[in-house]
């Protein structure tokens, strides 16, 4: 059985196929939930492998920005899997920095599959001037920056959107005070992107655990000073993975989580698979152009032809000016 995606049609920044073929019997790309026996703790660990591999390559992004963008599609992949019916998570960052804007989404499909994409906006003159390994901070961080979490469940659902500063070391900081600030959820996480020694492709992964209350809606969270220790021994044990671990393509989830909550006991959920997905189509592309004037369609036309390509795959559309209107 094949897990991930074989695909074909996507490109990289400079025209070639991206063709990215999980190995036979991989846990890469998915999402496992589990929980500590006998804590109020819950967490997620998640693990790329072909996922972003093909995004990260659609771009020639500077490893230090793909890096933040690996990390940033592993933290949808981890709060977007938390969807029961289909819906979109959608994460981004706004900064005055290097890099302006990032975004990740993860859109659960009613195939049951969590589908990602990711894109990252570059300001190439001012990256220049942070050298060749930028901090955190460098590129995103920033007191002017903001993260905002958007929840779409669809239907009739009302939409959800938290915003936090982008003030920390790392976006795994950022996204833990979002949780304190925002839900009151004591949370940790650990977040990882790099590249594959052997193969040199891309890979990310991280966990994520956070305590529960039981405290009354409204009221101060029940902690007792056993709860507090079991809370910092959980942290603890999670920051004692290395990248070598989570991002290793032969040690599972199952057994990474054994290593580091065997001593305690830990429980595994049923995984939810994941897909690298984009919702660019080329019907929503010429309905569109359909509303542009006679003038502005001629400024788009070079050669004959209108190319339109998205920003997330950077997957490129051909449309012939004249045939617009008969084009269904």
């Amino acid at each position: 059985m094949l897990w991930g995606a074989l695909n074909v049609t996507d490109r990289t920044s400079d025209g070639r196929p991206i063709v990215v073929a999980d190995p036979e019997g991989s846990r890469d790309n998915e999402v496992r939930p589990f929980q500590i026996e006998g804590m109020d703790v819950r967490g997620r660990a998640v693990r790329l492998g072909t996922v972003v591999e093909q995004i990260l390559s659609a771009h020639a992004y500077p490893e230090p920005v793909a890096r933040i963008l690996g990390e940033l599609l592993v933290l949808a992949a981890l709060l977007g899997s938390i969807l029961k019916e289909p819906g979109i998570v959608t994460i981004q960052t706004k900064t005055k920095g290097p890099v302006p804007m990032m975004v990740a989404d993860y859109e659960l499909g009613q195939d049951g599959i969590g589908h990602l994409r990711g894109y990252a906006d570059i300001d190439a003159d001012k990256l220049d001037t942070y050298g060749k390994n930028p901090s955190f901070k460098g590129l995103i961080g920033s007191k002017q920056g903001y993260l905002a979490l958007t929840i779409d469940p669809g239907g009739e659902a009302e939409r959800y959107q938290g915003i936090v500063d982008l003030t920390g070391d790392s976006l795994a900081e950022v996204a833990a005070t979002y949780f304190q600030n925002s839900e009151q959820t004591p949370s940790a996480l650990k977040l990882m992107a790099g590249r594959d020694e052997v193969t040199g492709h891309w890979r990310a992964g991280g966990i994520m655990v956070q305590h529960l209350s039981r405290g009354e809606v409204g009221r101060a969270r029940i902690l007792s000073p056993a709860g507090e220790d079991d809370w910092r021994r959980v942290q603890m044990l999670m920051d004692t993975a290395e990248e070598s671990e989570i991002l290793n393509p032969q040690l599972d989830l199952d057994t990474l989580l054994y290593r580091l909550y065997h001593e305690d006991g830990v429980r595994v959920f049923d995984p939810a698979r994941l897909q690298k997905g984009c919702r660019c189509d080329r019907a929503r592309l010429l309905a569109m152009l359909k509303t542009f004037s006679e003038d502005d369609i001629a400024h788009m036309t070079v050669d004959g032809e209108i190319t339109v390509n998205c920003q997330f795959c950077n997957k490129g559309f051909g449309f012939d000016p004249a045939g617009l209107a008969s084009e269904a």
